[in-house]
């Protein structure tokens, strides 16, 4: 589910289920845990490049089939704050993160890239968060990461609307930092992890630090972990995981 590569010192982590659009499940979002705890804990790693295993996804978000079947508020808080865990720790790397995006981005998998210091897309990647049309918000920060990156503005108009754009598209919207042609993301990725060889790795960790903490953060995220339950098991989420299994456009009725 998780390939993790590195050459000298750099990792490049690998979401590998492309049958299933590298989507997160519960079994990967534990391997994600056990490897960023160890990466968590080495200072020889210089950067750490995520990106999806194919040409065609880079994370497609969570498990739908998977998730279909959570029946409770406890075990949906208790799933969902794991993989919420997950993206603090991604982002919380003492070294930069780089996302080399090769394919679709959609939902969580685009909120992992808000987690990444640096972002890189191949030309034919896809950008969205279409939450709000399955009748439910971001569940892993990704609202609160938008809006420090790009503003409210931009994040209303992705997150509102549900829409997906291209790579170049979300180059305009400073949502990624590169648009590369199809197929070099990676190598892309691994250049400017070299090009960061200029600053010495105690000043870098120290800004990555100093710029965490300039978010206060704490309020805005329990306030969408306390929306979240009642979202996903409204009747407009129930009936838009059906119209997903059916092929068809859910009916909202507002419940």
């Amino acid at each position: 589910m998780l390939r993790c590569d590195r050459a000298d010192d750099i990792v490049v982590l690998t979401l590998d289920r492309p049958g299933a659009g590298n989507s997160i499940s519960s079994g990967l979002t534990e391997v994600l845990l056990e490897e960023l705890g160890r990466l968590s804990g080495d200072e020889t790693v210089h950067a750490v490049i995520i990106t999806g295993a194919g040409e065609r996804f880079f994370c497609t978000g969570g498990d739908v089939k998977e998730y279909r079947l959570i029946a409770s508020e406890d075990e949906l808080n208790s799933r969902f704050d794991r993989t919420r865990r997950a993206m603090d720790m991604l982002e919380g790397l003492h070294c930069p993160v780089i996302a080399a995006i090769n394919g679709y981005a959609l939902g969580g998998g685009a909120e992992i890239i808000l987690c990444c210091d640096y972002r890189i897309a191949e030309e034919h990647a896809r950008i969205g968060w279409p939450q709000v049309r399955l009748g439910i918000i971001p569940a892993w920060n990704g609202i609160d990461r938008l809006v420090r990156d790009c503003g409210p503005r931009v994040a209303s108009r992705m997150m509102l609307t549900g829409a997906q754009v291209s790579a170049a598209e979300a180059r305009e919207l400073a949502i990624i930092d590169q648009v590369v042609p199809r197929g070099t993301g990676l190598g892309a990725a691994r250049a400017w992890a070299a090009d960061l060889r200029v600053g010495a790795p105690l000043a870098l960790r120290a800004t990555k630090r100093v710029i965490r903490e300039t978010d206060g953060l704490e309020r805005v995220r329990e306030f969408q972990k306390r929306l979240f339950p009642a979202l996903w098991f409204s009747e407009d989420h129930k009936e838009a995981e059906a119209a997903f299994a059916e092929r068809r456009t859910p009916e909202f009725t507002g419940r």
